[in-house]
C-alpha cells in the first residue's frame, strides 16, 4: 500500500517537472522569435539607409556635374539666357532632392535607433530569462496583503539597493493595484532599479509607463531626468538630449531642470565616447 502510495507520487513529480522545463522552454522560444524578428527588421532598415545613402551621392554627383556645366555655360556666354535659367533650375531641382534624400536619411536612423533600443531591450529580456533559467531559485517572496505594506516593502528593498526583489515586489504591486495612485511611483522604482542595475532598456520601458499616467504623474521630473540618464548610457545622445530639454523646459525652477539644462550642455559638447555614432 505504502510503495504504491510512493510510486504515484513520484510519477505526479515527474510530470510537474516535465511541464515546467516544458514552459521555460516555451517562453525561451517565444522571446528568441521575437529577437530574430527585430533583428531581422532592423537588417532591413541598415540596408535600406546604405540605399539611401547611395542615392543621396548620385544626387551629389550629378548637381557637381549641373555646376560644371553652368560654369562652363557662362563662360562660353552662348545663349545666355536659356541656358543659364535651365541649369539653375535643375540645380533646385536637384537641390530639392537631395534635401528629401537627407530627410529620408535622418527619418531612418531614428526609426534604426529606436530598433535598437528594442532590440536592446529584447536581448536583455532574454539573458534574464536565461539566467532564472540556469541559476538556482531564491527562496520565495513574501508579498504583503496590505496594500501600505506592500508599498512599504518595495521602499525598503530600494532602500536596501536590492534591485531584483524591488522589480518582484513591484511587478505585483502594479498587477494588483494597477489603478492606484502609487501605481506610478512604483513604475519610476521600478525603473531606476533597472538602470541602476545596468538594465537601460529596460528601465526606459518602466519609465514609458509613468509618461503615459494621467493626469501627469508627481514624479514626472524624475522620470525625465532619468530617461536622459538612461539614454546617455546607451550612447544615445539625441535621445538623451531630448528627455533632459523637455525635464528643464517643465521643470526651469526646480533643480532636476537646472541639472538637466547642464546635461543637455554637456551633450551640446560631448566627451569621446559618450555618443554613438550616426
Amino acid at each position: 500500500m505504502i510503495a504504491a502510495s510512493t510510486s504515484r507520487f513520484a510519477e505526479a513529480a515527474r510530470v510537474v517537472a516535465v511541464a515546467a522545463v516544458a514552459f521555460a522552454a516555451s517562453g525561451c522560444f517565444t522571446l528568441q522569435r521575437d529577437h530574430e524578428a527585430l533583428a531581422a527588421k532592423n537588417d532591413a532598415l541598415e540596408k535600406t539607409v546604405d540605399t539611401q545613402k547611395q542615392e543621396l551621392a548620385a544626387v551629389k554627383a550629378d548637381i557637381d556635374a549641373t555646376r560644371q556645366r553652368l560654369d562652363n555655360a557662362l563662360r562660353a556666354n552662348a545663349d545666355t539666357g536659356n541656358d543659364v535659367m535651365g541649369e539653375k533650375a535643375r540645380l533646385n531641382a536637384l537641390v530639392g532632392r537631395m534635401d528629401e534624400a537627407s530627410h529620408s536619411i535622418d527619418e531612418l536612423r531614428k526609426e534604426l535607433a529606436s530598433t535598437r533600443g528594442e532590440i536592446d531591450a529584447r536581448l536583455d529580456e532574454m539573458k534574464r530569462t536565461q539566467e532564472a533559467s540556469q541559476a538556482p531559485k531564491p527562496p520565495p517572496v513574501t508579498i504583503p496583503a496590505d496594500k501600505t505594506a506592500h508599498f512599504a516593502a518595495i521602499e525598503a528593498a530600494y532602500a536596501q539597493k536590492d534591485w531584483g526583489l524591488t522589480r518582484t515586489l513591484g511587478r505585483e504591486f502594479v498587477n494588483r493595484y494597477a489603478t492606484d495612485e502609487k501605481a506610478d511611483d512604483v513604475y519610476f522604482v521600478m525603473g531606476d532599479a533597472d538602470l541602476k542595475d545596468g538594465r537601460p532598456a529596460s528601465a526606459l520601458g518602466e519609465f514609458n509607463r509613468v509618461l503615459k499616467a494621467t493626469p501627469p504623474s508627481n514624479v514626472l521630473d524624475k522620470t525625465l531626468f532619468a530617461m536622459g540618464d538612461a539614454y546617455l548610457a546607451m550612447h544615445d545622445c539625441a535621445n538623451a538630449r531630448l528627455a533632459y530639454d523637455s525635464c528643464n523646459k517643465r521643470f526651469p525652477k526646480e533643480k532636476l531642470g537646472t541639472d538637466a539644462k547642464t546635461r543637455v550642455a554637456s551633450i551640446d559638447h560631448p566627451t569621446p565616447g559618450m555618443c554613438a555614432p550616426p
